[in-house]
């Protein structure tokens, strides 16, 4: 919640004026019934109009207030809460953008997209569902009870208490009845499902497995839709019970107000004024039942987010900034180091117009070398460019392809881009003429307007594969780090693209992780 507050604070003083905003819109309904209450009980007595004028031009004021208020009361309040998540959701990304790739093996994904997506939306009804109308409604009932007091303390007495006790109890009846914690461990693995849904729907669709997956999410959603109907019938029981407290205290209104009239103590006119004041001091309080039964949602969320967001706290050690062009890269008795098993030691060099070819066989761990220098995986031994520790350098240096590499579903020219956001559409046809794609781009009717998509679906895995390197060939950068850039290619196409691209990297430090032999050595 500490963290939370952090994000809160640069916002306080909005939050307050919408606070006070909402509090005149419902002060403002309450002194309009009050007013209109006597104007009538008043008019219905043929006085002098000079003696309605007070009132009539404050049944105006009050009427048209109300509506002013909650207009501008509403826009502060949402543009904060907006502000505080949109801060809140930088600030998670921020975080788990500076995780390690294996601090996410710790994570459920049905989990952390849960806490990514719907965590961080719920946590602005903190304010726009629960603080705020319980502290305005609270505010403008206890001015409307002062009102009563002014003309029938004894009233105002019996007032306060059943208001006070409707206030707390129903919508704590409403909050403690919640199953939050079961709904929000069905709600993770319902996005873990259709998560892996999407990502396997070709294979479930082969395998004919759609169905058993589709059926995983429907009794997902059915146990999500229990808890959500049983919440919805405590929070219809907080809303009959205010119903019933709000009648009780116009049947009471009524009768100390006809007590107080037969005695002399209260004006007749007044009379309506004391029935229709609990009309408008319990409504803002009618809502309180349904919002606070989403309380224990809300505070599951915020606790949810506290690891993530408190790791911001963490500072990170400045990294080294390299300018130099020639770097050369050197790899000493270097071991990854996995949970699941332990992998061989390394050694090699590489430098401008030497480059170090990395092969073995498949789980030989030439894959997790390079994400050891990217610093993704911590290592034994000793990984050092130009005299300087791999852990200290800033990954700027290091252009990457990974096997894993993703092509967004854009067009061809908006995922090569990404590479050098200045590209022009030549550059990016030389590239491709590298990654012998030029054929392709020409057969196609929208060249590089063509549409990837999803997944790069669009292309073979050669063609992908191809997209992805030349991605990378555009960057300007000392290093080059390339894990199978030749995958799904036969043998010659490999070879010829192989001799192209180490013609466009020749002045560059590149290590290549490779299954095949490369037409060249380092």
């Amino acid at each position: 919640m500490n963290t939370l507050l952090r994000h809160i604070n640069p916002h306080r003083s909005r939050l307050i004026v919408a606070i006070a905003l909402g509090s005149f819109a419902l002060a403002s309904s309450i002194a309009l019934l009050a007013a209109s209450g006597w104007l009538i009980s008043m008019a219905s007595t043929r006085p002098p109009i000079l003696v309605l004028e007070v009132a009539i031009v404050s049944v105006r004021f009050f009427g048209l207030s109300r509506g002013v208020f909650r207009y501008f009361g509403r826009v502060i309040e949402h543009d904060a809460a907006l502000k505080i998540q949109s801060e809140l959701r930088i600030s998670v990304f921020k975080k788990l953008n500076t995780l390690k790739p294996t601090a996410f093996a710790h994570f459920k994904r049905g989990t952390l997209m849960q806490q990514i997506v719907n965590d961080v939306e719920v946590v602005q009804d903190l304010w726009l569902r629960l603080a705020i109308p319980a502290i305005t409604s609270i505010i403008a009932g206890v001015a409307g009870i002062g009102i009563i007091s002014i003309l029938l303390p004894s009233l105002a007495a019996v007032v306060a208490i059943i208001f006070l006790a409707t206030a707390f109890i129903t919508p704590l009846i409403t909050a403690l009845s919640q199953g939050s914690a079961h709904q929000r461990a069905h709600e993770a693995e319902l996005f873990e499902s259709i998560m892996k849904g999407c990502e396997s729907v070709n294979e479930s669709l082969i395998f004919n497995y759609q169905e058993v997956l589709l059926e995983q999410i429907d009794v997902q959603q059915d146990s999500i839709s229990v808890i959500e109907n049983r919440s919805a019938k405590w929070a219809g029981l907080g809303s009959a019970l205010h119903s019933k407290a709000l009648g009780f205290t116009l049947i009471i209104s009524i009768l100390m107000s006809a007590a107080a009239f037969a005695r002399g103590d209260l004006a007749g006119v007044n009379v309506a004024v004391l029935i229709l004041l609990p009309l408008a001091i319990f409504d803002g309080i009618g809502t309180l039942p349904l919002a606070f039964s989403k309380s224990i949602k809300v505070l599951d969320a915020i606790r949810s987010l506290e690891p993530i967001l408190s790791l911001a706290d963490v500072t990170e050690e400045k990294k080294i900034q390299l300018h130099e062009q020639e770097l050369t890269l050197e790899i000493r008795n270097a071991s990854p180091i996995l949970e699941t098993m332990n992998l061989p030691e390394f050694n090699g060099t590489a430098s401008p117009g030497h480059p170090l070819i990395v092969m073995g066989k498949s789980g030989f761990g030439k894959s997790s070398l390079l994400n050891a220098i990217l610093g993704f995986v911590e290592y034994r031994g000793e990984i050092s460019i130009s005299g300087h520790s791999a852990r200290q350098l800033d990954t700027s240096i290091y252009s990457t392809l990974l096997q894993d590499d993703y092509l967004f579903n854009t067009s061809i020219r908006e995922n090569l881009k990404i590479g050098k956001p200045s590209a022009s559409d030549r550059e990016l046809e030389q590239i491709l003429e590298v990654v012998e794609l030029s054929e392709l781009l020409h057969s196609l009717p929208d060249g590089l307007g063509t549409i990837v998509g999803p997944f790069g679906y669009n292309f073979s895995g050669g063609e992908k594969q191809r997209l992805k390197l030349a991605r990378v060939l555009l960057r300007n950068t000392p290093i080059f780090l390339l894990d199978e850039p030749f995958e799904f290619l036969e043998a010659h196409q490999a070879d010829r693209i192989a001799k192209k691209v180490m013609k466009v990297l020749a002045t560059k430090t590149v290590v290549i992780v490779s299954h095949l032999p490369l037409p060249f050595t380092a």
